[in-house]
Parts: C-alpha cells; sequence; structure tokens
C-alpha cells in the first residue's frame, strides 16, 4: 500500500492509504478505474478522481497544494497505465446466477475458449461493437456449475460452443464498464503469454504481442498434434498445458535444427 503524509498549513499532519499494485485493487475500485478510462477527458482529470476514491483525499486538501506536490501524488499512480494480468472480476451476478471468471493470466481457461476469445477480441478492435463485448464475456465468464455438472476448471461449468448465443445474450444485460473491464483485464493477460511461451511467440515472426498472428502458428501445430487426443478433447484441455506442449515442440525444432546446421 502508498501511504501519504501531508502537512498542511495551519493544519496537523494528516495520513491517506491506497493501493499500490493490481493486486491491492478490490472490485469496486477496479470498476472505478475503468469508468473514469472511458468516461473522463485526459488521464490526469481521472488520476485526481482516483486520488479522492482510492486514497480518501478531499477536493479541498488538493486544492491546497502546489503544482510540484500534486504531481508527485499523481506519479503514485503511475501503475495503472500497466494493464492487470490478475483478473480483477472473479464473479459477476446476472439475475440472480453467478457467473466466474477465467483466473488470474487465465489460469482456468480452456484452449477452445482461448480461440473462441481471441476471434471475439480481433473482431473488436478491427471494428469496436458492444456486441463482440458481449460475445468475449461469455466467452471468458463461465456459470457456475451445478453439483451434478461434469466440473470445468475454476468452478465454472464447461464451455458449449452452441450455448455461445444464448449467454452473449445473457450478458447483454451488464453495464458498460463490465463489458470494457474484461476487455482490458483480457489484454493485460495476453501481455504475459509471449514472455512465459517464446519459443511460440517467436514461431510467428510478429513484434505485436496481442497480434493474434503468433497463435496462428500454435492453431496449426495443436490441429496436427496428436499429443492431445481429438481436436474435441483439445479444446476442453487446460490453455496452459496446450501452449507449454506447443512452445516444448517448437523448442525441440529448434534444437534439432540448430544441430542440423552444425554438422
Amino acid at each position: 500500500m502508498n501511504t501519504i503524509d501531508l502537512r498542511l498549513p495551519a493544519k496537523a499532519p494528516v495520513h491517506f492509504q491506497g493501493p499500490s499494485e493490481w493486486n491491492e485493487v478490490t472490485p469496486r475500485q477496479w470498476l472505478q478505474w475503468v469508468r473514469w478510462q472511458t468516461d473522463l477527458e485526459g488521464a490526469m482529470a481521472g488520476r485526481f478522481l482516483l486520488l479522492q476514491l482510492w486514497f480518501g483525499l478531499k477536493f479541498r486538501t488538493l486544492r491546497l497544494l502546489d503544482e510540484a506536490q500534486q504531481l508527485r501524488l499523481l506519479e503514485l499512480l503511475d501503475w495503472t497505465d500497466r494493464h492487470p494480468s490478475r483478473w480483477m472480476l472473479p464473479v459477476i451476478w446476472i439475475r440472480g446466477r453467478r457467473w466466474v471468471g477465467p483466473g488470474d493470466q487465465l489460469e482456468h481457461l480452456t484452449f477452445g475458449e482461448f480461440v473462441f476469445a481471441e476471434a471475439a477480441r480481433t473482431r473488436y478492435q478491427a471494428a469496436p461493437s458492444r456486441e463482440d463485448l458481449e460475445e468475449l464475456a461469455a466467452i471468458l465468464y463461465r456459470p457456475a456449475r451445478w453439483p451434478w455438472q461434469h466440473p470445468g476448471e475454476g468452478g465454472r461449468s464447461r464451455f458449449d460452443r452452441h450455448q455461445l448465443e444464448g449467454h452473449r445474450g445473457r450478458m447483454a444485460a451488464l453495464p458498460a464498464a463490465i463489458l470494457k473491464g474484461t476487455l482490458i483485464n483480457y489484454l493485460g493477460a495476453l501481455e504475459q503469454l509471449p514472455r512465459a511461451f517464446p519459443h511460440l511467440y517467436k514461431g510467428s515472426g510478429s513484434s505485436d504481442q496481442t497480434s493474434g498472428s503468433w497463435l496462428d502458428v500454435g492453431l496449426q501445430m495443436a490441429r496436427q498434434t496428436t499429443a492431445f487426443g481429438s481436436y474435441h478433447q483439445l479444446e476442453n484441455t487446460n490453455l496452459y498445458l496446450v501452449l507449454t506442449t506447443l512452445d516444448a515442440m517448437l523448442k525441440e525444432n529448434e534444437d534439432l535444427e540448430r544441430k542440423l546446421k552444425e554438422r
């Protein structure tokens, strides 16, 4: 946590405390951040608002500070410029039903869910529409499973592409902040993948971490290998298990090519 100690003219010292990283941000604070990202003009205005919401600083207190002091306070929120990989809104409720997110860094996502999520993200970034955000949310949030259901990962029901349209319709009831926050959070998780799987990412020949072109390499390899059984089984396999296997296969190929060149 960040602690602010202020000495104001003719007043006793005052202390304020607020988050210093995404791990310390609550779901409510996360949605506040998402709202100012989309509703306010200028990052500075948003940060002044967050200082009031997250640290409890009053507007009249901020007005008593000189420009240098204000700028130092704003720097306490520099870390919000980086997208979080932690899943900031683990659970949402829609009409009395609980929906569970994919976990930090997409740890509970299956490969099939990832493929569908990437398709929705790519469409949205090419031509933004609320419908694509709703579909992305419908993929990343799964209904909490009932006791009699076959378990998915993280207490989620299994993804079924045939239910996607119906689930997307339910996501239409969500506020814009949750939908936009889902996209931002997903992008933050994607930024971690090239670092975790360098051989798979390098195979795309792209420098854009979220371009999706590196995924084409993985998709082609995943369809060709029998390591995961049928393609249906592949779709229901944990994303990290699939990417770890594909990354290891690419590394093995690179090592073999290097040895052949050295002969």
